[in-house]
């Protein structure tokens, strides 16, 4: 591909023509496009995923830690939770506490992904892992695929204090 080209002063030098680096700047804008469609929805996918993630991790978090206290131990999570006497309030409150530093939100990275309180149904919600109370158990909420006001989108996990 490389053409000689001839100098004035009589010495051979190789060189591209310019149709060949035509060529060439073309077939990279082809891969380009390629690449875009093939890769494009690739972060969304990520956020989707990571959420899920973090959701599975949050409740086998809670989960081991509570059996931690129903073996004996007297604090648990990182000593923020005082085994005796616990409620699914303090089970909450401890578990935001030792996990804030933990996850952060796959939507709005800046922010923690662990919140006491909270709903998972709207836009807003989405990446965030909503920990509350019903009744004596701890619920864990989360939006990983917006629009969260699709169910299909959320997920909900009931932890029973043990």
């Amino acid at each position: 591909m490389i053409s000689k080209i001839r100098k004035m002063s009589g010495k051979n030098v190789k060189a591209f023509t310019l149709m060949e680096l035509m060529i060439v700047i073309v077939i990279i804008g082809i891969l380009a496009a390629v690449g875009l469609t093939v890769f494009g929805g690739q972060a969304g996918k990520a956020k989707t995923s990571s959420t899920k993630a973090i959701h599975k991790q949050v409740v086998t978090y809670i989960t081991v830690e509570m059996m931690n206290c129903s073996m004996g131990e007297t604090t648990t999570m990182g000593g923020s939770l005082t085994c005796s006497g616990r409620t699914a309030g303090s089970v909450v409150t401890a578990a935001v506490a030792s996990l804030a530093n933990e996850h952060k939100n796959p939507f709005e990275n800046t922010k923690a992904a662990v919140t006491n309180g909270g709903n998972n149904t709207a836009d807003t919600d989405a990446g965030y892992i909503r920990l509350g109370t019903s009744g004596t158990n701890v619920t864990v909420k989360s939006c990983h695929t917006q629009p969260c006001s699709t169910a299909s989108n959320r997920e909900e996990k009931t932890v029973a204090l043990q």
